[in-house]
């Protein structure tokens, strides 16, 4: 099974939960065609929800990094919500959770950013 994003949007924050596995480049290109126009709407935030997402390789590390490029780019940011243990442990030994602001929920995240816009 592939990766399959579901997008909802809540003012200028948007919630992204990939559901399955990141292992290759396949829906990506896509993907940030659909966030940048929400871009240019002002959906500046991006809330991960990683609930669903079983696995990532390197591949979906760098989807998250150029997400949160993007995001910073227009002034916003990119939070993660509940990692999976296999997940959280690929963030931990590449080191990017330590770039990367965690959240207990995606209530807290779109609170947080909410009141910042």
């Amino acid at each position: 099974m592939s990766v399959v994003f579901n997008i909802s949007i809540h003012g200028k924050v948007g919630v992204l939960q990939p559901e399955g596995r990141i292992i290759s480049d396949e829906g990506i290109a896509e993907l940030f065609a659909t966030v940048e126009q929400h871009q240019k709407t002002g959906v500046i935030y991006w809330v991960c929800d990683a609930a669903k997402l079983e696995y990532c390789n390197s591949t979906g590390l760098n989807f998250f990094v150029r997400l949160l490029t993007k995001s910073r780019n227009v002034g916003g940011d990119c939070a993660l919500v509940d990692l999976q243990p296999m997940v959280a442990k690929l963030f931990q030994l590449s080191k990017l959770n330590e770039i990367f602001t965690s959240y207990a929920s995606v209530e807290d995240a779109e609170a947080n950013y909410n009141s910042i816009a």
